[in-house]
């Protein structure tokens, strides 16, 4: 076997130690000149091969295969492009309050606030637009569900407006929301005598109905209570539901729970804490609803003039 140690020469001397036919078919599979050449070798005459070379040429076969073995290097990874940094006014528009957000694009088209409500995530689009105006929400779900990508330098534009906007309301009072006015037109109301108050109300319906509405049903509150003769209250306990007005009392102010029940039947007394140990946990909002209906009741008595409710 050559010195150099080539592939070749380690091929040879373990071809020269098989049986004839064994290294026949081997070259045979090999096929090309490289099997000619070494045909031609191993026919010439040649000393046997020392057992020390036949080591040697085992350990360099090994170390070959062992590098044919070898996983290829991972090709290069193609170049990706970093994307580009969020220009610095949709950060501010991201973290501006829900509220001031919403009313900076109360103002503007359906279509640009889409385009700006696109840089938030789904959760803080959820809070601002549900203090939208009802059709604006409409179209703005129909505009943010289409699919297409976003224009980058008309969103920059967009956002840079709005925070502008955004900026100039920050010490502007929000305008009260339809329930906060509401609240507050009840409470002008309920300090006025009832007979001023009836005509006020008439006005008002006639102007904005819906308004009215909700006046109406916040010129009652279930502390009124309080104020209703006893004889008059024990009228209005036998119209309630005892399951409704155990609901309506529930972690109420002590004194209305003694009022009422200082004007019902030892029978109902009986019912009504009944009723009230079955409860457990209840939530605000059924307290809510069963409130509500005591007080619809009061209201219609009331217009009835079979109720009083004392000033």
């Amino acid at each position: 076997m050559a010195d150099d140690g080539s592939a070749e020469d380690v091929v040879f001397a373990l071809l020269r130690v098989l049986p004839a036919d064994v290294a026949d078919g081997l070259l045979t599979r090999l096929g090309g000149p490289e099997a000619d050449a070494l045909r031609t070798r191993l026919a010439a005459p040649a000393d046997p091969t020392p057992p020390a070379a036949l080591d040697d040429a085992l350990t360099r076969f090994f170390d070959l295969q062992r590098i044919a073995d070898r996983p290829p290097p991972p090709a290069p990874k193609p170049d990706v492009a970093e994307p580009p940094p969020t220009p610095a006014v949709v950060e501010e528009v991201r973290a501006l309050p829900p509220d001031r957000l919403a009313r900076a694009l109360a103002g503007e088209s359906p279509a640009a606030a889409a385009m700006v409500l696109s840089c938030l995530d789904p959760a803080a689009i959820g809070q601002v637009m549900k203090r939208l105006p009802p059709e604006m929400r409409a179209d703005l779900t129909v505009r943010l569900g289409r699919p297409g990508g976003r224009n980058p330098e008309l969103v920059e534009r967009l956002a840079t407006a709005v925070a502008e906007k955004a900026r100039k309301l920050a010490n502007v009072p929000a305008d009260p929301t339809p329930e906060e006015r509401a609240e507050a037109l009840a409470d002008i109301l309920r300090a006025l005598p009832r007979p001023e108050r009836t005509p006020l109300l008439q006005r008002l319906e006639a102007a904005e109905p819906v308004l009215s509405a909700a006046v109406r049903e916040r010129l009652y509150r279930i502390e009124d209570i309080l104020r209703v003769p006893d004889r008059q209250l024990q009228a209005l306990l036998t119209e309630l539901d005892v399951k409704k007005l155990a609901q309506a009392l529930k972690d109420i102010d002590p004194a209305v729970r003694a009022k009422v029940t200082a004007n019902m039947s030892s029978r109902a007394k009986t019912v009504l804490g009944e009723e009230s140990e079955l409860l457990g946990n209840v939530s605000p909002g059924v307290v809510k609803t069963a409130r509500s209906d005591v007080l619809a009741v009061l209201r219609r008595l009331e217009d009835e003039g079979r109720v009083t409710i004392e000033e």
